[in-house]
């Protein structure tokens, strides 16, 4: 049976690749004996391979991708002290509203938990200030 030199073209990237299956192996590597523009076509790849370890042009799109996860990680830091800065304000104003009163058999009867919430929110917000801070000193540090 005679496959056109189309169909084994391209197979030949899976080929390269060793991600076909064996039958489609054998199969190509059958053509390739009798076939030279198939074998040269196969040695492309090679080539292709050995000459993109040289380019430099990935450099460019490495700044891309590293300006963008720096960008992520200053959105998360904003959205993060956004957020604590609300449940800090939220927690403090619960606890005021609340307040504190004594029971018919004279317990002090206070909303501590709020106050906890509070310190731990603000916490928060000022280790994802000082992230962001830092985050930003690096994109820029990085940039130059």
């Amino acid at each position: 049976m005679k496959i056109p030199c189309n169909t084994i073209r391209d197979l030949l990237p899976l080929y390269y690749d060793e991600v076909c299956s064996l039958e489609s192996r054998k199969l190509i590597e059958s053509h390739i004996e009798e076939c030279q523009e198939c074998k040269s076509e196969l040695d492309k790849y090679d080539m292709d391979v050995d000459s993109l370890s040289n380019v430099t042009d990935a450099k460019p799109l490495k700044n891309i991708s590293e300006k963008w996860k720096a960008g992520k990680r200053v959105s998360f830091f904003k959205g993060s002290l956004v957020v604590s800065i609300i449940a800090c304000i939220f927690s403090a104003s619960m606890y005021k509203l609340n307040g504190s009163y004594v029971d018919e058999n004279g317990y002090l009867i206070e909303s501590f938990g709020f106050i906890p919430l509070a310190y731990l929110f603000g916490f928060i917000a000022l280790l994802s200030g000082l992230m962001l801070i830092y985050s930003k000193v690096m994109m820029k540090y990085k940039s130059r």
